[in-house]
């Protein structure tokens, strides 16, 4: 039986928005697990494990983000990804 989907919405904090290097850390957190992980912006949905589709995304500060993943570890990918918002990616 396959894990349900879950998903969270975050709010992109930082003063830069999700630009090349946050969008790098998320790809590379979202890689650790194995489920699938995707973001979206309104209707514009990418997987979270490509750093430009990542970036495609042109997610400012203030923009809310939902993120989405299914799989075994779906759950810690989202604890661990929403963190990193919660966090700012440790920019200000």
């Amino acid at each position: 039986m396959s894990e349900p989907a879950v998903s969270r919405t975050v709010i992109v904090a930082n003063r830069a928005g999700l630009h090349a290097r946050t969008a790098v850390i998320l790809a590379k957190a979202a890689k650790r697990f194995d489920a699938r992980v995707l973001v979206a912006k309104g209707p514009h949905q990418v997987d979270a494990k490509d750093v430009l589709q990542l970036m495609q995304l042109v997610a400012e500060q203030g923009d809310a983000l939902q993120l989405e993943a299914s799989g075994p570890e779906a759950r810690q990918a989202l604890d661990v990804l929403e963190d990193l918002f919660l966090k700012k990616f440790d920019e200000d």
